[in-house]
């Protein structure tokens, strides 16, 4: 397919093969990205001149259309995935010497077992408060309880005062909660454990979804507040997919 693409030409000339694309997530990725990436410019305020850290950054779904946007400020992502990152290193920062790349080398059961780090105590490779943007974007469902704290505390360490830390997520209030338990989600987290809930008690960070009281809470002890109620997405409403995740915009006090 990676063939294919380059016999028709890319729509992009920094879209990442197939294979670089497989692992970030369904729908299409420069759509995806784009929509993401308007949603951080038009309810975020962020602008040419600000400084964007994408936490979990993948192949650069956001990377790419930031290069459009993030014309004098700067951009660091990193993520678990080295041929990712890689990809990302030798075709976006080569154009786009403002946007940085690191790879992490963190232990996750299905994207990289073999990794040395732990995301409980991690620390992102970043200075305090150097960024007006801290993306979370399809990570949480990821974090377990400890590494999703530690993810929102390392979140709140890298931002300056009244930066915000723009998260997707699956958030459960009590009515998603019983759609949950009558099977009327687009994804099952039948097993419940009071604060969150796993897809899948045999590989727990497949997909977890937590409950928006206990975020906020673990959100407050790190000095980050909610700026506005979540936008919810369609998965706890709708079995149809394909279904978005809820967005959760936290502000640094």
């Amino acid at each position: 397919m990676d063939l294919w693409d380059r016999v028709r030409g890319r729509e992009h000339p920094l879209l990442p093969p197939r294979r670089y694309r497989r692992f970030i997530g369904n729908g299409d990725f420069l759509k995806v990205g784009r929509e993401i990436t308007a949603y951080m410019r038009d309810e975020l305020g962020m602008g040419p001149g600000h400084d964007v850290l994408d936490a979990g950054c993948g192949a650069g779904r956001i990377a790419v259309p930031l290069t459009d946007v993030l014309t004098e400020g700067s951009y660091l992502g990193f993520d678990i995935v080295p041929h990712a990152i890689d990809w990302c290193g030798r075709t976006i920062t080569p154009r786009h010497p403002n946007f940085r790349f690191e790879h992490v080398d963190i232990h996750q059961e299905i994207y990289n077992p073999e990794g040395t780090l732990s995301s409980a105590d991690f620390r992102f490779p970043a200075e305090d408060a150097a960024f007006d943007i801290a993306a979370l974007i399809g990570l949480i469902s990821h974090l377990r309880p400890a590494e999703m704290e530690n993810y929102l505390a390392e979140s709140a360490r890298v931002l300056r005062p009244g930066g915000q830390c723009f998260a997707t997520a699956y958030l459960v209030d009590d009515a998603v909660a019983a759609n949950i338990v009558r099977g009327e989600t687009a994804f099952s987290f039948t097993h419940d454990h009071g604060d969150y809930y796993v897809h899948s008690e045999t590989e727990p960070t497949y997909a977890i979804a937590y409950r928006l009281e206990h975020i906020l809470s673990v959100a407050a002890r790190h000095g980050l507040r909610m700026r506005r109620d979540p936008s919810p997405g369609t998965w706890g409403v709708s079995t149809r997919r394909p279904a978005s995740m809820d967005l959760l915009v936290l502000e640094r006090a």
